[in-house]
């Protein structure tokens, strides 16, 4: 091809994205352009569309096409999408998306290594790189020649005596009995059996008494000379031989001296104690292999343990009335049995078995579940003449163990994990990997030290090892460039605080994105479009920053960048701003503005503009509220990198938490102060993080988290279902007439149990369809016609509705519709005001985003009756959320405090910040760098302050 026909084609490129005729969902028959090469931003109200054309549309036809191209093999091994509606999309580049999932429901091995590449190439440069170590006396591994053997034993004074021995195995008497004439036939005469010197020919060389014996052949004896030379390195070569390339050297010096072993190997050994072990691969550095998984937890770092607080729920129960719970489950013969060891163990030991739990002696109690040691009780624990036996009480905890680990009662294991928690594994100190593969080290680092390092300091060690490495191999060298290749743009992208053993599992959906984003960097792609699903999610204002210039960069490579986003800073960096509404659900699907975000902000049909431009504000509808003198206290808290905090919380007040990423905001929040109200007022069977005490939760009567885990994993979920509406609808449909005459009760009209529902389709109203090679197809259901019940359930209507038609209504047209019943209006009512009036009830959960599941069991909440007394605890509520939904958030959460509630968020939006009654900053930086408390007290002190977040308030007036 000619230079002009190339500049031709590439001048005939398209330069903008043409979509025509999109209707995913609530989109409105739309037509647009998208310029290619640019950083394009998708806003709107919550439910306007903007996910519907970014992802349902965009994406979704560029995987299709993508799967088109592949071999009909290829397409049966690959997830499909279903076509969007959509008429055509032309001057589509290939698409990459990048969406706002959780790491909820991962794997428990996958990590934050493993899932950006970086424990690959970690474990390549740990098996080329690193220094073997004997776990057994961490003596160095290497490897001998025979060569180095045999210098090594003429390193001993000329004239030591010499017996070389090839090492045997360790077998039953009767191995041996058959096997030493053999010996004999070949021409050994001597061996090393127990430790001790034989000749093979002895009668009673063989204990027939010994459980097992250990023998060693011996090779040769000799003095240590160098004219010896020949004849050693001869009978070394027949020791590693018959000793499968072990051998040991019996050396003593003088005539009186002891003699001294020498471990001799040719294979890799430890020079100390000569233990032979393989050669290190990459597998010895994956717990997910068992070559380097922890041989006790398997490789996941923890292990289910009996805790004492669980065992004794009830210390002013007596142990005669059943203060060792799981002790009264299992069989009668077992609970009898065990309730006669406490009756005679109380006599011998002695206590009272009368006298309450928490009253026993410290030691009583230790001695009760962990065991006496070896100290021997008289236990009769059979009926009949059978005499009393001395036997030792192991304890409560190990006979719950054992009866865990050897019963066939499926039922009482399950039982017993209620007194069970996870822990760090005993053996391995949660570092998941083996003792062999721990003692394999890099620069006096193991690879469980690597995994244990932040991003950042991750980054810095690699970085320095290469910088003072010398003489490094080419595969060493690409080993170690890749890793920090991969670890600087983790760290770009505002992950640095991470530790690369962090489960993946535990990321918020912000952390998961980025993380994503970080291994898409690394690829150095061209010509492509990401699109990115509110990459800003958990992000402080400070590091957003940063990922404004990684999108552009991504752009400046030739990119075309589509971004979901809410964000101010993310909206006003964009080239091309497209915005949705005017309203959520069937309101919306509309384009309101298309332009530049300066433009925006003199449009007057856009809604998202006026808070740009900054003629709008969030505003606070409720008064003011200074702290009194009742507070919530958190003292010495030090779990993760909290630096043992005391920090209070004034109670009935609205107090927001922040600080940059990874600064200790959800460890303080949820893995302390929620999980320990959990456990002292909800009964919940959880362990808090570490912290010395909590003071002020007498004051509380219940603890409410609202997180943004799914309310369902079934499409069986709904908004109905989750807030009870549903059960209100069923009992309504219930008293109509024509169910009454019928004898129908309440259950009949639920679609998730027989008699009412659709049996061909058991109440999904679809039936799925095998195309083999072809994507799944879901075909409406030919019985029921998509509605889930049978004929005679949809024949029972209420004002003309049947309840398949009642499910299809959006939150606000139900509203309307059933005004005069005040049960199902209070429901809705809720949903209403957190900004969901535009969803369906029946509308599946599994298509709900983390945002709306939030808001969800906010309602739910909302919908009960007002009691004060509850700690609400609330982890970034406004993710996902345009300005105009966050007004209606805030407005809730100062209703809930004015009922009498105290009202804890974690949140980034300054805007948020502004309106709280208190303000906690934790940092000042995120990993180790952060930890304290820097700032806490009303927020107009906050910009002030010289913190984080106080200048980020500051520079934005």
């Amino acid at each position: 091809m000619s230079l002009d026909t190339a500049l031709l084609e590439l001048a005939a490129a398209p330069v903008d994205i043409h979509i025509k005729g999109a209707r995913e969902h609530n989109l409105q028959n739309l037509e647009l352009r998208l310029p290619r090469n640019q950083l394009v931003v998708f806003t709107g109200v919550s439910g306007s569309g903007k996910s519907s054309l970014a992802f349902d549309t965009i994406y979704a036809e560029g995987y299709r096409k993508y799967m088109e191209s592949l071999s009909v093999r290829a397409r049966q091994l690959l997830d499909q999408l279903k076509r969007p509606d959509v008429d055509f999309i032309h001057g589509l580049p290939p698409v990459i998306a990048i969406e706002q999932r959780t790491g909820s429901g991962a794997n428990p091995r996958s990590t934050v290594a493993t899932v950006t590449e970086i424990a690959d190439y970690a474990r390549l440069a740990w098996t080329l790189a690193g220094e073997q170590h004997c776990p057994l006396d961490g003596g160095a591994i290497e490897r001998r020649t025979l060569d180095d053997c045999v210098a090594r034993i003429f390193q001993e004074p000329p004239g030591s005596k010499l017996v070389l021995l090839a090492v045997g195995e360790t077998a039953k008497p009767a191995f041996w009995r058959e096997e030493i004439p053999r010996l004999r036939q070949r021409g050994f005469t001597r061996a090393r059996v127990n430790g001790v010197l034989r000749e093979l020919h002895e009668s009673d060389l063989i204990d027939s008494r010994a459980k097992e014996i250990t023998l060693d052949l011996v090779v040769d004896r000799l003095v240590v000379d160098p004219a010896q030379r020949s004849r050693l390195a001869d009978s070394l070569e027949l020791a590693f031989r018959e000793g499968h390339d072990r051998a040991i050297a019996l050396v003593q010096n003088t005539a009186t001296g002891e003699w001294r072993e020498i471990p001799l190997s040719q294979s890799l050994a430890c020079a100390i104690c000569g233990t032979v072990y393989e050669p290190i691969t990459p597998r010895h550095f994956s717990y997910n292999h068992p070559e380097g998984a922890c041989a006790e937890c398997g490789g996941l770092g923890r292990t289910l343990q009996f805790r004492p607080d669980l065992i004794v729920p009830d210390p002013d129960k007596t142990v005669r009335h059943g203060a060792i719970k799981p002790w009264r489950f299992g069989s009668k013969a077992m609970i009898i049995k065990r309730n006669a060891i406490l009756r005679q163990l109380s006599a011998q030991l002695p206590f009272d078995p009368e006298v309450p739990w928490k009253d026993l002696p410290a030691e009583t109690r230790a001695a009760i579940l962990s065991g006496t040691g070896e100290r021997l009780f008289s236990f009769k624990l059979r009926s009949g003449n059978h005499k009393p036996e001395l036997l030792p009480f192991a304890g409560v905890l190990a006979d719950l163990e054992e009866t865990r680990r050897s019963t066939s009662s499926d039922g009482l294991r399950a039982r017993l994990m209620a007194f069970q928690t996870s822990t760090p594994c005993q053996a391995c100190g949660g570092r998941r990997l083996n003792p062999r593969s721990r003692a394999v080290r890099v620069d006096g680092n193991g690879f469980d030290d690597f995994m244990a390092m932040t991003i950042n300091q991750a980054l810095e060690f690699a970085h320095s090892l290469r910088t003072k490495a010398t003489g490094m191999t080419a595969a060493v060298d690409e080993a170690w460039r890749g890793l920090e290749h991969r670890l600087h743009f983790l760290g770009e992208v505002g992950l640095g605080y991470l530790t690369l053993e962090r489960e993946y599992g535990t990321l918020s959906g912000g952390e998961t994105q980025r993380a994503r984003l970080a291994t898409q960097l690394g690829t150095g792609l061209v010509g492509v479009a990401y699109v990115l699903d509110e990459p800003s999610i958990g992000l402080h204002p400070r590091d957003n920053r940063a990922l404004i210039r990684l999108l552009i960069g991504l752009r400046d490579r030739g990119n075309a960048v589509i971004v979901v986003e809410h964000d101010g800073d993310m909206i006003r960096a964009a080239d091309h701003l497209l915005e949705l509404g005017p309203g959520a659900g069937t309101q919306g699907g509309r384009i309101l503005f298309q332009g530049t975000p300066k433009e925006c902000e003199k449009a007057s049909a856009s809604r998202t503009g006026p808070y740009l431009s900054g003629r709008t504000h969030l505003e606070k509808t409720a008064p003011n509220r200074p702290p009194d003198n009742r507070w919530l206290t958190v003292r010495g808290a030090t779990e993760h990198n909290l630096r043992n905090l005391d920090v209070a919380f004034p109670l009935q007040s609205l107090t927001v938490v922040c600080g940059v990423s990874g600064s200790g905001k959800s460890t303080l929040v949820n893995d302390i102060l929620g999980d320990a109200a959990a456990w002292k007022l909800n009964g919940a069977k959880i362990v808090p993080g570490r912290h010395r005490a909590i003071e002020g939760l007498e004051h509380f009567q219940s603890v409410v988290r609202v997180d943004q885990e799914p309310i369902g994993r079934s499409p069986r979920s709904n908004p109905a279902t989750y807030t009870k509406i549903f059960d209100l609808l069923r009992e309504l449909f219930a008293q109509c007439p024509l169910a009454k005459v019928r004898g129908y009760k309440a259950n009949r009209f639920s679609f998730n149990v027989r008699g009412g529902r659709c049996e061909r389709c058991q109440g999904d109203g679809v039936i799925r369809l095998d195309m083999q090679f072809l994507e799944e197809v879901h075909v409406e259901c030919p019985s029921c016609h998509g509605q889930r019940y049978n004929r005679e359930t949809l024949e029972v209507r209420f004002k003309g509705l049947n309840i398949a038609d009642t499910l299809q209504l959006t939150v606000a047209e139900a509203l309307a519709f059933f005004r005069a019943q005040p049960r199902l209006v209070a429901r809705l009512q809720t949903l209403d005001q957190v900004g969901l009036g535009y969803l369906k009830l029946g509308q599946p959960a599994t298509t709900l985003s983390g945002g709306e599941a939030q808001r969800l069991k906010l309602s739910l909440e909302l919908s009960k009756r007002a009691q004060g007394g509850v700690l609400y605890l609330l982890d970034e509520p406004t993710t996902g959320l345009h300005w105009e939904d966050i007004q209606k958030l805030v407005d809730l959460l100062f209703q809930l405090r004015e009922a009498g509630n105290t009202v804890v968020v974690i949140e980034h939006h300054l805007d948020v910040i502004r309106l709280a009654d208190w303000v906690i900053e934790l940092g000042p930086g995120g990993g180790n760098a952060g930890g304290k408390q820097v700032y806490a007290g009303v927020p107009r002190g906050l910009p002030d302050a010289d913190t984080p977040t106080g200048i980020c308030l500051k520079a934005s007036g």
